[in-house]
């Protein structure tokens, strides 16, 4: 035998039984059997039938408790070595039943934030199982056809033909994408490539009822708080076109930029809809990007009774609008919609050399994470589509026109009542009203009052647990807002928001008239 050959073998044993003794033990802590998984997700889904139970009835809308209360009953420390089962249920049940609000408690008439499909609560638990990421096309390739048929379907009820996007986290991230790509588009120069540095102030308009994070939005686009111009409203509380027009010719004689305008579908606080047709006849005359904020009524719109309230919105160079909120989807799930999705591309489009797209040879889908702000992303539209196949298309409808005809209810029941006075009537699902004792009434030097004593009064309402309501301010007065996009919140609710305004309003006048005297 050859003695190199016998040697050369010997070492190699050596090593391969080196290697073997190297090799690691499984670590299993973190693999559940199916079986064990199956259990903690019968608990669990059994926490939430007894939630489910507790909306119709025994839970309050929510609980009056400071952030110490709160912190000290659930924040405790991490330990070294697991929970049981039985521990992670009494947590879960003190988190569930002990130290949280219901937004999908019927009394819940307060922020737009939905209640929460029960569909959709399923159909996120799967995504979550699924655990696949839509950033790349072959790591979630249903979950990647799902949310892009999903957002053209979407565009395709708002008259947006041909148009695209993909599901986002809410309408402040929509309201990001859309500045991001009117300055990408109207600045008239790369901004990616060169910055802003050395360009015009460059300028986007929108009203003083246009949410907040369209200032922020432009803050994050380096345009600054100098960036945004806010048009007042005319008595209707929507955009002052005329207003806009002026505001525009005076920046560009100033050698400003001017680059887009946001108009809003749907206002927070009163729920007013902006002059969209007009919007857009002025974006199209001085060439300027149109965004939408259609966070709120983008679901009316898409409804065939409601249609009619939005026009001018399909001519939109891009839109945001929350499922989350009117579609009642569970948190979160917002759609940016775009007229020309080519332009995705153009705005989030970079080369990661670890990434290799072919899809001409392989047939994939395009890869999200090169179309939108997020690489990683969740499978957030199974919720909402999930929800649309659950309850059909005219299920929505029908909800969507009733819950407005709540509303309406609830602004005839304040105009019933002496002592109540509406603020903002009935916009989309929303109404303002306040509590106005009959002595007051027509009194301008009564206003400090009356601000004072109703917001004592909404604070109250929200800590009886029966109803939650929030708050506006329209023209300085301090208002009491109903905002129903709550599949569960019927009648009786109004009747309750109402009698507990009166209830609250006359001990509460009759205390603070009391501590001045």
């Amino acid at each position: 035998m050859n003695p190199v050959r016998n040697q050369l073998g010997a070492i190699c044993s050596v090593y391969l039984a080196e290697v073997e003794s190297s090799r690691p033990e499984p670590v299993t802590d973190l693999v559940w059997s199916s079986e064990r998984a199956v259990a903690f997700a019968d608990m669990s889904v059994s926490l939430w039938a007894e939630l489910l139970r507790g909306l119709e009835g025994g839970l309050p809308v929510a609980r009056h408790e400071t952030s110490s209360e709160v912190r000290a009953a659930v924040a405790m420390e991490i330990p070294k070595e697991a929970l049981s089962e039985e521990e992670l249920e009494r947590h879960f049940r003190s988190v569930m039943f002990e130290h949280s609000m219901y937004p999908g408690h019927p009394g819940f008439v307060a922020y737009i934030s939905g209640a929460g499909t029960v569909p959709g609560a399923v159909a996120d638990l799967l995504a979550a199982g699924l655990n696949q990421n839509t950033g790349g096309w072959r790591l979630g390739p249903a979950a990647a056809e799902i949310e892009q048929h999903l957002v053209e379907w979407f565009a395709h009820k708002l008259g947006i033909e041909g148009g695209g996007g993909f599901i986002t986290t809410g309408g402040a991230a929509a309201n990001m994408v859309g500045i991001q790509l009117a300055r990408l588009s109207k600045a008239g120069w790369d901004v990616r490539e060169s910055g802003l540095a050395g360009g015009p102030q460059l300028k986007v308009y929108s009203s003083t009822e246009t949410h907040v994070t369209v200032d922020r939005a432009a803050e994050i686009a380096g345009l600054g708080r100098a960036g945004v111009t806010h048009i007042a409203v005319d008595s209707d509380m929507r955009m002052d076109v005329k207003l806009l027009r002026e505001a525009i010719e005076t920046d560009l004689a100033a050698g400003l930029r001017p680059i887009a305008v946001v108009g809003t579908a749907g206002t927070t606080g009163t729920g007013s809809i902006d002059p969209l047709e007009e919007i857009a006849d002025v974006c199209e005359a001085y060439d300027l990007w149109f965004h939408v904020d259609a966070a709120y009524g983008g679901a009316a719109a898409l409804t065939d009774s409601m249609r009619h309230l939005f026009s001018g919105l399909e001519r939109a160079d891009s839109l945001g609008f929350d499922p989350h909120k009117w579609l009642y989807t569970p948190m979160p799930g917002a759609c940016v919609i775009v007229r020309d999705p080519r332009i995705l591309v153009d705005a989030f489009g970079l080369h990661a050399s670890y990434v290799v797209q072919e899809t001409e040879k392989t047939g994939w889908g395009r890869d999200m994470a090169f179309m939108s702000p997020d690489f990683s992303r969740h499978f957030a539209a199974f919720k909402i589509w999930v929800s649309l196949l659950a309850h059909g298309w005219d299920a929505y409808q029908r909800r969507i026109a009733h819950d407005v005809e709540l509303t309406r209810y609830l602004q005839r029941l304040v105009e019933s009542e002496p002592e109540l006075e509406v603020v903002s009537p009935q916009r989309l699902s929303i109404v303002t009203f306040r509590y106005v004792p009959a002595d007051l009434a027509g009194d301008p030097e009564a206003e400090p009052h009356l601000n004072e004593l109703n917001e004592q009064i909404m604070f109250e309402i929200e800590f009886g647990g029966r109803v939650y309501p929030s708050n506006a301010l329209v023209d300085g007065r301090f208002a009491i807002r109903s905002c129903i996009v709550n599949f569960r919140t019927e009648a009786e609710e109004m009747e309750a928001l109402v009698d507990e305004t009166l209830r609250i309003g006359r001990a509460r006048d009759a205390t603070l008239r009391g501590t001045r005297s």
